[in-house]
């Protein structure tokens, strides 16, 4: 296992850098020659199954219920990573005469980049902007701005990924926005963006904002450190997270020295380090053996507890093994048109979710084309409907990244 290095300031959680600074986390050299090694020899030879034998056989484990994920995780507070951006931005905003006058936070999907900047607004009781309409959008509606706060006001703006629309009318708005902002004459505020909106309204604002933000990457150690603090640990006891072929540790919550499996290392490598996708992909691999919630209370078993000065045994100490399933997860693309699901995908991406109606006004496919890709898209498990809008899944999101980075479609820049 690997071993964590005491948390300094540089090894903080929640870090903010400028776009260039970015750093996707990468698989190290021994893991990345081991894994080519193991494809190798699944292609060419035949392994003896019997050699191998895994501990747990993952067909006979099921996945956690929600219940028990409930009580086995905190959920993600992300007024912590708030805390952390009002730190780098504390200087700026008590000026008195800051420059530039609006910043720029950019997230990438499922990372959080709305609610960070909507809690950083709310410890700054700075006024929350709405978003428009995607009628007042294509309307070019100039008296979106009037609802705005009063000139003076301090400000923020979650989600500039919802104020434009790839469309011949849709970007009217964005670049008065944009052209307001640089000028001053919108006053003080932070705008938060989905990166691949951001990709895109480069080139409809090409303004260079060498100042603008993003999360920093959560590689390996980040990872483990945050998974280690959102785990409920039973009282006097701890929880081990095992690999159900090999039985290795993982990760041990709370363990007297801070280490990890490499497991989490590719875990964070193949999410590029995007925090809340790597979450969702760490809870959907987690499982247990089919009567281990009926045997024990919360899947938990009595061991002897020892006195870490003595080394005598002073009763018992609580001890919940979860296993964890050795694959990710990852949809596969449903059989049929690639290019058509590839656009679909694009314009979900680009735009933070779309409704469904808007989608043929922005593609060159038909209403009920557009409709049968999206639903043979939800049920391969590509996309999901949530607060009115149709948006790329969690466990998908890295497969479809790569599908239209190969596709040579523009990508975000993480």
């Amino acid at each position: 296992m690997l071993t964590l290095e005491q948390e300094t300031p540089e090894t903080a959680l929640w870090e903010f850098v400028p776009l260039a600074s970015y750093g996707v986390p990468a698989l190290p050299a021994r893991s990345a020659a081991r894994n080519a090694w193991i494809s190798f020899k699944r292609v060419f030879w035949r392994t003896d199954q019997g050699t191998e034998a895994p501990i747990k056989q993952e067909a006979n484990l099921r996945a956690l219920s929600q219940v028990r994920l409930q009580h086995l995780f905190r959920p993600l507070d992300w007024h912590a990573a708030a805390a952390a951006l009002d730190q780098l931005l504390g200087d700026w905003w008590a000026a008195d005469e800051p420059e530039p006058p609006v910043k720029f936070i950019i997230g990438q999907p499922h990372g959080g980049h709305r609610e960070i900047v909507r809690r950083w607004g709310e410890r700054r009781q700075a006024a929350q902007i709405a978003t428009p309409s995607c009628e007042q959008i294509l309307a070019r509606d100039q008296h979106w701005f009037d609802d705005g706060p009063p000139t003076g006001e301090r400000w923020v703006l979650p989600g500039l990924e919802h104020c434009y629309l790839r469309h011949a009318n849709g970007l009217d708005l964005v670049r008065r926005l944009f052209q307001r902002a640089e000028s001053g004459r919108l006053g003080r505020g932070v705008i938060g963006c989905d990166s691949w909106a951001w990709a895109y309204l480069q080139r409809v604002w090409p303004v260079p904002r060498p100042d603008a933000l993003t999360l920093q990457a959560f590689d390996g150690p980040r990872l483990a450190r945050l998974l280690s603090r959102l785990t409920v640990s039973p009282a006097g006891g701890r929880v081990r997270f095992r690999h159900a072929v090999t039985g290795n540790d993982i990760l041990i919550v709370p363990a007297e020295q801070e280490r990890f499996g490499p497991e989490i290392v590719q875990l964070a490598a193949h999410c590029r380090g995007n925090v809340g996708v790597a979450l969702r992909h760490w809870r959907e691999r987690l499982c247990c053996e089919p009567d281990a919630d009926a045997s024990k209370p919360n899947g938990r078993e009595a061991l002897p507890r020892t006195d870490e000065q003595t080394g005598e045994q002073t009763g018992e100490q609580a001890e919940e093994s979860v296993w964890v399933a050795a694959e990710l997860t990852a949809p596969v693309l449903p059989l049929g048109s690639e290019d058509d699901f590839a656009l679909v995908l694009h314009a979900l991406l680009l735009h933070g979710g779309l409704p469904e109606a808007l989608l043929p006004d922005l593609l060159p496919l038909s209403p009920p084309l557009c409709a049968a890709l999206l639903y043979r898209l939800r049920n391969a498990g590509f996309v999901e409907f949530g607060e009115g809008r149709w948006h790329v899944a969690v466990l998908a999101y890295a497969a479809v990244r790569d599908l239209l980075r190969r596709r040579d479609y523009l990508v975000d820049g993480f």
